[in-house]
């Protein structure tokens, strides 16, 4: 899974073994340290091809420290720098006696992001709404019309069946459009699960929800990354 990295400029001032035995009791994976560099990662979990997923990693070096976190896209770049940013700022504030911190080095990036976000949500917001108003505008004429030939004669009974056709589409992509949420996503899948004593066919959930398989896998990611799941061996 690809990678993105924070690095704030900081001069250590004090040998980092205290630091080290300070981090080890804040719940990290991984911790390792040497004269020159203190590292500490956190491990939620593995995913469906039972590789280990990096939550974060904190890297003290000399001059600087260091915060790398896995993401897979630019929008889910964006969301994870938001939600790992307080962590982040809370380990400089743990380490502010061993190093002399420039937070200045870090505002660009987090200008960035916050100006990069507040795009993506108006974009999206007016995008949703645009598209949601078109929706429900053409389902009611559609309804209206399959209501109107409702009251008809039998003669129009082949319109009749046409105008239901797409007004069964309409709403097809209504219900898309406002349906499976990720939590309606992780619900469905965790509520599978149990019913089929811990297992699940990713194909056969994917033709029961009409969900694309790969949107089903990243539902059971993130039900295995938030700890509701774990991936059964062989």
């Amino acid at each position: 899974m690809p990678e993105e990295k924070i690095v704030t400029a900081a001069k250590q001032k004090k040998n980092l073994k205290t630091l080290s035995t300070l981090l080890g009791d804040l719940g990290f994976t991984k911790i390792s340290y040497s004269t020159k560099l203190l590292s500490v990662e956190k491990i939620k979990g593995r995913d469906l091809k039972g590789q280990p997923y990096l939550e974060y990693r904190v890297e003290f070096k000399p001059n600087s420290i260091e915060f790398t976190f896995s993401c897979s896209a630019k929008r889910n770049k964006l969301a994870r720098m938001l939600t790992l940013l307080p962590t982040f700022l809370n380990i400089l504030q743990v380490a502010e006696d061993y190093y002399d911190v420039n937070p200045t080095s870090i505002f660009p990036q987090i200008n960035d992001v916050i100006s990069e976000v507040s795009k993506v949500l108006n974009r999206d917001a007016l995008e949703f709404s645009t598209e949601l108003s078109e929706l429900q505008t053409k389902h009611q004429e559609l309804n209206a019309k399959y209501e109107d030939l409702v009251r008809s004669s039998e003669a129009n009974t082949r319109i009749l069946l046409e105008c239901e056709r797409k007004r069964d589409e309409v709403q097809k992509q209504l219900n898309h459009l406002t349906g499976m949420t990720d939590d309606l996503l992780k619900e469905s899948l965790y509520n599978w699960i149990k019913l089929h004593s811990g297992t699940i066919d990713v194909r056969e959930f994917s033709k029961a929800h009409s969900v694309a398989i790969s949107r089903v896998e990243e539902g059971l990611n993130m039900l295995i990354n938030n700890g509701y799941i774990r991936r059964r061996f062989e």
